[in-house]
């Protein structure tokens, strides 16, 4: 740890000749770790008076903020440092002008900050073999659910449903005798959920054939589970809607469960105090097949354009991905450490994990983490958009999951039949 602060130590205690003003997009709100984000800033700017850091919320999540930032790129006028989520990495790269964090690391650091990482969190950063992003969030889909509406319904909090078979069973028990959703599950346009179904019942979303790379979301199992999510919303068993009107009603006590993402243990904790007692456990599993759990989160990446700007974002990614920035972060969020250490150090975050259960089950799924699927090429958001379409429509009774997803499939591999693989 000393030696991590080492680094970073001189770095701190170097003033820049003018003062900088760093501008961070993000998409982090109230309930969603804004106040921790506010507090790295805070302590940031008190170590570095040279530099001012003004933050900027994104709505529509991963998918609006690159949006944003293709507009921002096209007018000149780019943010130093964003929040980059995992499956969008690679389209960046591919399409947008950007500065590699190995680079940044090389110039500023003598390439020692990156190598703090374990090989496999490197592996979040990296595109093609280079290290192009700093991994700074990592988070699991987990089950938060209402332990007094389990009571009302005559089920056992102690013991939540470990299967997709179980949460059907304990929904319809829920919906009989409190009028309450089993479940609600995220539902964004960046497909982390279905992603996380698919995966877990043996699907995929992209695969590597004859060189070409093909997008088998029609697949049996894709299909079978798009198909089982879409029968309970039609039946009245979950909640199908967006992911803010979703939480709402799990704060509100209407749905008995939420599945989501670790990062907002923080802020359900804070919503949920003194309505309910909130719980936490694993995300379902389809029979005894092992799960794939798409990793979400996001990777920093820098396009500043002068290298004064990019000097000092250094040092705010820096600070962010110190021993403190990520217990804050950590703590504030639920996200999970990418320096494994931490959560073995009583500095930092050893107690506060072994005294959250919540966090425990996200820890506990993180050998069954996969790569959170990008699909590649200039039609990449365009295809990721094909696929959001099919399970709204799904969901909504327009189309059987069968038809959403063929369509889909057909769609998509238009977009990207042209990308090239290996494997």
């Amino acid at each position: 740890m000393r030696r991590w602060l080492s680094l970073l130590g001189p770095l701190l205690a170097l003033a820049l000749a003018q003062p900088v003003t760093l501008q961070y997009w993000h998409i982090n709100t109230e309930t969603f770790g804004l106040p921790a984000l506010r507090e790295l800033i805070r302590r940031f700017e008190s170590q570095n008076p040279g530099i001012k850091v003004e933050e900027r919320f994104h709505a529509n999540a991963y998918t609006g903020l690159l949006q944003n930032l293709q507009a921002a790129l096209a007018a000149g006028n780019p943010p130093d440092v964003a929040q980059i989520g995992y499956l969008y990495t690679r389209y960046v790269v591919e399409n947008f002008p950007f500065v590699p964090a190995e680079e940044l690391d090389r110039r500023y650091t003598g390439g020692r900050w990156l190598r703090r990482y374990p090989p496999n969190i490197q592996e979040l950063g990296m595109v093609d073999g280079r290290m192009v992003a700093v991994p700074y969030s990592l988070s699991n889909i987990v089950t938060y659910y209402n332990a007094d509406l389990f009571r009302r319904a005559g089920l056992d909090p102690d013991r939540p449903p470990a299967t997709w078979e179980g949460w059907r069973r304990a929904a319809e028990t829920i919906k009989a005798r409190t009028g309450k959703y089993g479940f609600y599950l995220i539902l964004l346009d960046d497909n982390w959920a279905i992603e996380a179904l698919i995966r877990s019942n043996g699907g995929r979303l992209l695969a590597c054939e004859g060189g070409r790379y093909r997008a088998p979301v029609d697949s049996p199992e894709a299909v079978e589970a798009l198909g089982m999510w879409a029968d309970m919303v039609r039946r009245g068993l979950a909640l199908g809607a967006l992911l803010q009107q979703g939480e709402q009603a799990f704060v509100a006590g209407e749905s008995a469960a939420f599945m989501t993402t670790i990062a907002r243990r923080a802020g359900l904790e804070a919503q949920t105090q003194g309505r309910f007692e909130l719980r936490g456990t694993r995300f379902p599993t389809f029979g005894g097949k092992r799960p794939g759990l798409p990793a979400g989160g996001n990777v920093l990446m820098v396009f500043s354009k002068d290298p004064r700007r990019q000097e000092a974002a250094w040092r705010f990614i820096q600070y962010l991905t110190s021993a403190e920035g990520f217990t804050i972060w950590s703590k504030g969020t639920g996200y999970v450490p990418l320096l494994p250490e931490l959560a073995r150090d009583p500095r930092y975050l050893k107690d506060f994990v072994e005294k959250s259960p919540i966090q425990k089950a996200a820890m506990d799924q993180l050998p069954f983490t996969a790569p959170w699927t990008s699909f590649p090429g200039k039609n990449g958001l365009a295809a990721s958009q094909a696929l959001f379409r099919a399970v709204q429509k799904a969901l909504s009774g327009q189309a059987s999951a069968e038809s959403a997803l063929k369509e889909a499939s057909q769609e998509i591999n238009r977009l990207i039949g042209g990308e090239q693989c290996s494997g």
